[in-house]
């Protein structure tokens, strides 16, 4: 194992960049290369993480019951309204915006930080904003690393910090791609897919664990065009409307 990767604190946007392509977790990871540029493209992609950012922070507010203040883009009153019209507070139920927990697998720990968890004494959602315009299939959502990660904690950590003995199936996370739906895309959680999540999730981090980064030069170059590397690997100039910064990156960011 890397040094550098001892006694590592993964989350799904790690995990999801050694699937991605292990030459771009040894830059971001072991490396430590932060690769951006001064281009005007790359100067309004940034931007566009940080106004994500931004609008989380007003989410966590609202939950918080903190006032969010006047002087707020339109955008972001109409996102809050969206919000509002399919969350209703409920006084019976835990409300934990920007909750983050942490469980240890060997050696290592892997994180989560949620937008938002809705608890009650029979079920747990899982909430989490989008405020990018990409469209993806239920599918793709299922099978995101996101998804595995976050259902995975909250049936292993999120219910036993509360003492709850809550079935599998009524663990749930909601995407809320605020730009394009009126309502949030929902996914249910089985007894076989949380199987399936830890086998996924330990697999992963035993195969980082044990490849040799030392010298690794190997690429996807399936992946290359949509990687902030491709400059780096390639010499190819990057085209940050299809660039696959990880979504995560509001979170874990």
């Amino acid at each position: 194992m890397d040094q550098k990767l001892k006694n590592f604190i993964y989350s799904q946007n790690s995990l999801n960049t050694f699937k991605s392509c292990p030459l771009k977790f040894k830059y971001k990871y072991i490396d430590n290369i932060n690769w951006k540029f001064d281009s005007i493209e790359s100067r309004d992609y940034y931007e566009g993480l940080k106004s994500g950012s931004d609008f989380h922070l007003l989410c966590e507010r609202y939950f918080k019951n903190i006032p969010i203040g006047e002087n707020i883009s339109e955008e972001f009153k109409l996102w809050i309204e969206k919000i509002k019209d399919v969350i209703d507070i409920d006084d019976s139920k835990i409300y934990l915006p920007e909750y983050e927990v942490r469980i240890k697998i060997g050696e290592n720990y892997l994180t989560a930080k949620y937008d938002l968890v809705i608890i009650d004494d029979n079920s747990i959602e899982i909430w989490d904003w989008k405020t990018e315009s990409q469209n993806s299939s239920y599918k793709n959502i299922e099978n995101r690393m996101q998804t595995i990660v976050y259902m995975y904690l909250a049936k292993e950590v999120i219910q036993k910090i509360y003492n709850l003995d809550i079935a599998t199936e009524n663990i749930s996370m909601k995407y809320f791609r605020l730009k394009i739906d009126n309502s949030p895309i929902t996914l249910k959680y089985t007894n076989e897919k949380h199987i399936r999540s830890k086998s996924i999730i330990e697999n992963f981090i035993n195969n980082i664990s044990s490849l040799d980064f030392d010298g690794y030069i190997d690429k996807n170059k399936n992946h290359c065009k949509y990687c902030e590397f491709n400059k780096l690997c390639n010499n190819q100039k990057i085209n940050y409307d299809i660039i696959d910064f990880d979504e995560s990156e509001e979170e874990d960011d």
